[in-house]
């Protein structure tokens, strides 16, 4: 994100040093669990500075939408991916806000937060009829939002990747389909990031970007209130981060690992089942790997990547396929080709 926005999470990232450091499932020896993804295309070419792609989410067009983070004033803030031909196209711009994800609704509505200027916004896929659809503190402070997941009704559920481990005041906010009405469902927490619900909607897997763990969150039956919060992974990951996260048809879930190049791919029950991994063949470091989205119906996974090489989507083979939790909570897109 830009340089004000990059320095909020290198702040963030100071603090998870703080974090307890817990080793992975001990698979390494099993044959075949490393996978590494293969580059689709490059979007930016290596320049003077690093690229941050963010976001990640199909369209009821069928592209690839994603979000340039680092994006200056008048270049493309969001961009279109058309798989066929691999060119992306830019959908909107401004001057001012350090957007950090895409997801779109039922109704094929893009969404988008501000990282820095603490809003939910929505738009056409083509980037008209921009609006804000959320704004103002809570509980007396501005957040930071991230991510957003979609339930069947179309509450927004949407993560504000604040605090550390010495200072867990991050939260989760539950937000109507227009944006009103926020409740605070879960803090005290360390940057939460990444926000997914389990293929049954009765949960939520909530990503701490500074605590370096992966939360499950029971909700009760209308979704309104956590019923039981447990830590359910945890990674020895140096200095990455928990960034987004996905699952896909399974119940596996895909945790992106930012600073790392990697996705840790746990069954429900936690165990690693895959580590995907981009390859650092590029003459310089590219370990953003930030966001996936499995492409609903498909097993066909797209990840977005960046760093100092330039800016790239990469694709793997899931290990089932995607449904509409794998795309923030849009509908199921079968129909699409991929």
């Amino acid at each position: 994100m830009g340089l004000n926005g990059q320095a909020i999470r290198i702040l963030l990232a100071a603090a998870a040093a703080l974090a307890l450091a817990v080793a992975l499932p001990t698979i390494a020896a099993a044959k075949g669990t490393t996978i590494y993804a293969k580059q689709l295309t490059r979007i930016l070419p290596q320049g003077k500075e690093p690229v941050l792609f963010e976001g990640g989410a199909f369209g009821p067009d069928g592209r690839f939408y994603f979000a340039n983070a680092l994006a200056k004033p008048g270049q493309p803030k969001v961009l279109a991916l058309d798989l066929k031909t691999k060119q992306a196209e830019g959908v909107y711009s401004d001057r001012k806000s350090v957007l950090v994800s895409t997801q779109f609704d039922a109704a094929g509505r893009l969404y988008v937060t501000d990282f820095e200027g603490g809003t939910v916004a929505s738009m056409n896929p083509d980037g008209s009829d921009y609006r804000v659809d959320f704004s103002g503190k809570v509980e007396g402070r501005k957040l930071h939002p991230d991510d957003i997941s979609f339930d069947p009704s179309g509450h927004m559920y949407v993560s504000d990747t604040s605090g550390s481990p010495k200072n867990p005041i991050g939260i989760v906010l539950r937000l109507d389909a227009d944006g009103t009405n926020p409740l605070v469902l879960a803090d005290g927490m360390a940057g939460p990031n990444g926000v997914t619900f389990t293929p049954d909607y009765s949960a939520l897997w909530v990503s701490e970007y500074t605590g370096k763990r992966e939360l499950l969150l029971t909700l009760n039956d209308d979704r309104s209130a956590v019923a039981a919060k447990k830590v359910a992974m945890t990674a020895a990951v140096g200095k990455g981060k928990f960034d987004s996260n996905t699952v896909d048809a399974a119940g596996n879930v895909y945790q992106c690992i930012n600073e790392r190049g990697e996705i840790f791919v746990w069954s429900p029950a936690g165990k690693l089942l895959r580590t995907i991994k981009i390859r650092q063949d590029l003459g310089a470091p590219e370990l953003s790997a930030t966001n996936l989205a499995i492409k609903p119906g498909t097993r066909t996974a797209y990840v977005v990547v960046g760093g100092e090489a330039g800016g790239f989507v990469y694709t793997f083979k899931a290990l089932a396929k995607g449904i509409p939790q794998s795309n923030g909570g849009s509908a199921e897109l079968a129909h699409l080709d991929g």
